[in-house]
């Protein structure tokens, strides 16, 4: 199969890769998980080793020929090994325990639902998560003592910058008190924070 699939879905979502840049530098991350990645093959654009994790049918298609995905990263990668690309098909709730513990050094999760609460047993001990608001797992995470945010990003012009500045303004709901992590899972959706950001960096500092 071509790599016209992962190039579709990147006009369609628009491109991620400045972000993952971002975090590759702030983090020094070199093999990352990606849980519910879909046709998002930009994090291997930053990241020299990319293990994607989804159940789609379409996503598993794109991901059965390795030559096409790897040429495509292979145009655009800002590193100069080879990438590494592993696709691992299947509801990630079930392969992420299949996966070794402690074994990346970055989780990513976008749009996936709560890959937070899945994915803490596969990084490494000080390991990073980088999740956005949908189905609220930047709120999950932020309630899971198992990480700390670091950072936060933010998309502008088709920029995203990374900062660590003031943290403490962000994930404060507008509404509060913030809803618990039984109430996040139940409801399935972000909140409205006072000072939301793109996607939110947190550290992993606790086990799993």
């Amino acid at each position: 199969m071509s790599s016209r699939a992962f190039s579709d879905y990147v006009d369609h979502i628009g491109d991620r890769t400045g972000m993952f840049l971002a975090v590759a530098a702030h983090t020094g991350a070199r093999r990352a998980l990606y849980p519910g990645s879909y046709l998002d093959l930009t994090p291997s654009h930053a990241l020299p080793d990319v293990t994607y994790l989804d159940s789609d049918p379409r996503a598993r298609k794109a991901f059965a020929d390795p030559s096409a995905a790897l040429a495509l990263v292979g145009r655009h990668r800002h590193y100069l090994q080879e990438p590494t690309i592993t696709f691992v098909p299947g509801d990630y709730t079930r392969t992420l325990r299949e996966l070794p513990a402690a074994g990346w050094d970055l989780a990513i999760s976008l749009y996936a639902g709560p890959v937070s609460e899945h994915v803490t047993r596969c990084l490494k001990p000080t390991g990073w998560l980088l999740a956005n608001n949908s189905h609220a797992d930047a709120g999950l995470a932020h309630l899971n003592p198992a990480y700390r945010l670091a950072a936060a990003l933010h998309h502008r012009a088709g920029h995203y910058r990374l900062t660590t500045d003031d943290l403490d303004r962000y994930l404060r709901p507008r509404t509060p008190p913030h809803p618990t992590r039984e109430q996040l899972r139940t409801r399935g959706r972000g909140v409205t924070y006072t000072h939301p950001a793109t996607a939110y960096l947190f550290r992993r500092v606790a086990p799993a």
